[in-house]
């Protein structure tokens, strides 16, 4: 059970299809996708790191905008 915790705690968990495309066109692979077992809803699972979170806060600042 703490591994599982560890786990979600050093990823990243992505629901937004152009959260996403964003990601990727950084050149940030997801490594992991799934099927939310209760929403139905696709997500894309990525390792959490500086770069990844500057690139989530670069995608909040415009996300209006584009």
């Amino acid at each position: 059970m703490y591994e599982d915790n560890k786990n979600i705690k050093s990823n990243f968990y992505c629901y937004s299809l152009k959260l996403f495309h964003f990601i990727s066109a950084f050149g940030e692979k997801c490594y992991s996708s799934n099927i939310n077992s209760t929403s139905k809803k696709r997500y894309w699972v990525f390792k959490k790191s500086e770069r990844l979170d500057k690139i989530i806060s670069l995608y909040n600042s415009v996300k209006r905008e584009i």
